[in-house]
C-alpha cells in the first residue's frame, strides 16, 4: 500500500472521453459492462464491469461489485472493488469494503475501511 501527500492521477478526469455517466440528481440501479469510462456523480447501486477508468466524483456514491483498470474515488462507494491496475482516492474519498487492486494511493483525509489484497493482482 503507497500513502503519498499527494500523487497526480495516471489519467486526469479533464482528459477523458466520458460515455457513460450518471447525472447528480440520478438513482440507477442495475448493473454496466463496458470497456469504456464511467462517470458517477449521482447514486449508483449495482455491479459495474468496465476495462477502463470509473470516475466516483464527490457528489457520487457507489454500492455493489466494481471492477475496472483503474478507480478514482472522491466520493463514497461500498461493497467490493477490484481493480487491475489503480484505486486512488482523493481526500474526499471514502470507501467501505474489500478491495483486490495492483496499485492504491491513498491521501490524507481519504478513508478506507476493509480488506485490502494486493498479492493476488500481482
Amino acid at each position: 500500500m503507497a500513502y503519498n501527500e499527494y500523487e497526480p492521477a495516471n489519467t486526469s478526469i479533464d482528459s477523458v472521453i466520458i460515455e457513460t455517466a450518471i447525472g447528480v440528481d440520478t438513482v440507477f440501479k442495475g448493473s454496466i459492462k463496458t470497456n469504456k469510462p464511467i462517470r458517477i456523480d449521482g447514486h449508483y447501486e449495482g455491479d459495474i464491469e468496465s476495462d477502463n477508468l470509473i470516475i466516483i466524483t464527490e457528489t457520487g456514491f457507489f454500492s455493489g461489485t466494481l471492477k475496472c483498470r483503474e478507480l478514482q474515488l472522491q466520493g463514497h462507494g461500498e461493497g467490493e472493488a477490484t481493480c487491475t491496475d489503480l484505486m486512488q482516492f482523493s481526500s474526499t474519498g471514502n470507501f467501505k469494503g474489500n478491495v483486490a487492486v495492483k496499485d492504491i494511493i491513498l491521501v490524507r483525509g481519504s478513508q478506507l475501511d476493509g480488506q485490502i489484497d494486493m498479492a493476488s493482482m500481482r
